[in-house]
Order: structure tokens, then sequence, then C-alpha cells
């Protein structure tokens, strides 16, 4: 045999471990943003910076009529009384290109599970930005117009470098603090009231906030916000109420630990009869922390018998994965715990003794031996020892 006809085996590849699994969204992650960041500053600067040019040098000329000029692009124009003119330039640096792609970069990666809430928080915190760079900017045009190109400078370095980093950090917080959910919007029943607490056997991580004593019926004030004012005059109906959907089903009703068991299996019954997609949150944590074995029994039936409908996100798929487990699990304890219960509560009943004649003594003598098995003697047929007629000869 040559070399040549020699097959090696193929190379196995190794699996991938779980932290190089979540390394590789990561890198993706970090890709995202510095693409977003690179691209953005390449197309984005430029424009930015001649449209902040012509805002301060419009609003200045508001201030003071005919001492400012933006008619250069990325340039004011400063007309001082004594005669000098000062060519004040929009770099990037005075830009607020940077910060804007930061909070755009950071809500693709950070944010992005909130969907529509980290568009509308990034949306006003790249306004806000927006703003209190141009109050800057303007700022440093009007100390230049008033106290010459050193006042100028000296306050678009010290004091616009400060500024700029306060409102950096303030349009970061008023673009998280409008991404996540309130604090009342946690803990909430059907109609947006704060009034479910959750229970001590759910206090696990994950699972929203434990309201404090008297912040209950804070809750219950009706509040006017955007978001309601939205859903009634602004939203189609049909729209706002498959939004309310959605929000229902990834919202956990914490009422369901408070209940008594029969209770909570009947408040299952009903929430299962919504559909499995419709409080599939408050059924997966009904599976995850429940304790009551009928509980988690009338969980897994309910789920059972509502295998028509169809799979509308992670969490009802879940939820049929664990029914299927679980009910393939119970037979066997049931099994037991039946044995158990009948022989525990099943009646006494007399039995009428008949009298037995007594026998004779046994003899000290040994009883004969056993006579060997002969060739008509039959055999039981086992799987170690086959019968006479398949025997080989």
């Amino acid at each position: 045999m040559t070399a040549a006809g020699l097959a090696l085996p193929p190379a196995r590849r190794r699996p991938l471990r779980g932290s190089t699994r979540r390394l590789l969204p990561v890198l993706l992650d970090l890709a995202v943003a510095a693409a977003i960041c690179v691209l953005g500053f390449r197309y984005l600067s430029g424009p930015l910076q001649v449209l902040e040019a012509a805002w301060v040098a419009r609003v200045l000329g508001w201030l003071a009529p005919g001492q400012a000029s933006g008619v250069l692009p990325q340039h004011v124009l400063v007309f001082r009384d004594d005669g000098g003119i000062i060519d004040a330039v929009v770099t990037a640096s005075c830009s607020s290109v940077l910060s804007v792609l930061g909070l755009t970069a950071l809500t693709a990666v950070v944010l992005r599970s909130r969907k529509l809430h980290a568009v509308g928080g990034l949306v006003v915190a790249v306004g806000a930005l927006l703003v209190l760079n141009h109050g800057r900017l303007l700022l440093s045009a009007w100390a230049g117009l008033q106290w010459g190109e050193g006042a100028l400078v000296l306050f678009h370095d010290w004091v616009g470098t400060v500024w700029n980093l306060v409102a950096t950090l303030g349009g970061f917080l008023l673009m998280v603090w409008i991404t996540l959910p309130a604090l009342e919007r946690a803990e909430q029943d059907v109609a947006g009231r704060h009034t479910a607490r959750r229970p001590d056997s759910w206090a696990r991580p994950g699972l929203g906030y434990r309201a404090p004593e008297g912040e209950e019926d804070r809750g219950r004030r009706r509040r006017t916000t955007v978001t309601g004012l939205l859903h009634r005059h602004v939203l189609p109906r049909r729209l706002s109420g498959r939004l309310a959907a959605r929000r229902e089903a990834a919202r956990v009703d914490y009422r369901l630990g408070h209940l008594p068991p029969d209770h909570r299996a009947d408040r299952i019954r009903e929430l299962a009869a919504d559909g499995l997609g419709a409080h599939s949150a408050s059924l997966v944590a009904v599976a995850t922390y429940e304790t009551d074995a009928a509980v988690l029994d009338c969980l897994a039936e309910c789920v059972a018998a509502r295998q028509w409908e169809p799979v509308t996100d992670a969490r009802v798929s879940a939820l049929r994965l664990w029914a299927r487990g679980w009910l393939l699990a119970r037979p066997a304890v049931d099994r037991e715990e039946a044995a158990r219960t009948a022989t525990a509560t099943q009646p006494t009943v007399p039995v009428a003794r008949i009298p037995v004649p007594p026998t004779a003594p046994r003899s000290a003598a040994p009883a004969p031996a056993a006579p060997l098995p002969t060739a008509a003697t039959p055999r039981p047929a086992t799987f170690a020892r086959p019968p006479d007629s398949e025997t080989p000869r």
C-alpha cells in the first residue's frame, strides 16, 4: 500500500465554548459602534458645522443687528464697534458631532432592546445637545464681540470645554431617563395602575422592583404623560391596542404570587384562556418561581391544551418545552403518591379466620435429594439458555 492510499481522518472542529460565543456578539457590537462613529464623522461633520455656524450668525445678528454675518460656510464674521473683524471658525472640535455620534453608538449597541423608547430618547438627547452646544458657541461669539478675540478664545477653550462635558453627560442621562421605564411601570395592572408588589417568594434578580410602602397609593393617581396623550389622541385605535397587547405580554403580573394556591390556579386558567402569547411573561414567571406542585400541574395542563396556538415569541416556546418536560416527569411521581395515598386511606375489612388442623411434627431425617432433570423434563426458555430444540448439535 502506498502512502497516497492512506486517508487521514477528518479533523474535528472544537465546539465554541460559552465565553467564545459571548465574545463574538461583543466584537460585533464594537464593530457597529466604531462604524457609526467613523462613517458618521466622515459624512456628518461638515454639514453639521455649516448648520451650527449659520445658526450662531443668525441669532447673533438678531441680538446685535449688523454686527454678525454667516456668508462664509463654517465661519462666523463678528464686526466690533472699534472696526475690528473677528473670523470665528466652527471646527470639528467646536461642533457637537462627536457627542451626537457617541450617543447614537450607545443607543445602537446598548439600548437597542428598548426599540421605539430608545429612538425617542436619542432624539430628545440629540436635540438637547444641539441646543446646549449652540448656546456655547453663541456665548463665545458674544464674548468676542464685547471684549475682543482674547475673550472669545478664553471662553471657548476653558468655559466651553467644561460646558461641552456637562452637556454630553446631561444628554446621556436624559437619553437613559427617557429610554428606561419609569419605576411605576415595572409593576402595574392592565389599566396602568401601580398596584402589584412582588411577593417574597419571587424575590429573584431580574424581576423588577419592589414598591416601598406608600408608593402604591401614589401610583394609583392618574398622571398625564406624553405616552398617554399619544395613545388617546394621536395613534390609531388599532395600533394603540397592538402596542398595549405587546406591553401586556411582556409584563409580569406579580399579584399571582400573593394569591392562595387554589385562586392562583384559577387565575392561571384565566390567563391561559386569553392565549399563551397574551400573558407569556407572567406564565413563564409562574413556571420559573412557583413551588406548589398543584399550581404547576394546572399550568402544564393549560399549556398542553392549547397546542394549536402559533408560537409568537420565545416565551411561548419555553412554556411548551417546560410543559412537555413537566408532564413527562409527573406520571412516575403521581403513581408513587397514589399508591401511598391508597395504602394510607384504604379501609380495613374484617376477615373471618378459618381454623387450621395441626400438622404432624417433622422428623429429624434428612429430606431426599431432588431428582436431576432428565431429557423429558422441560426447562424454561430464557435469553441466556435456548430450548433443546434450538441447541446446536
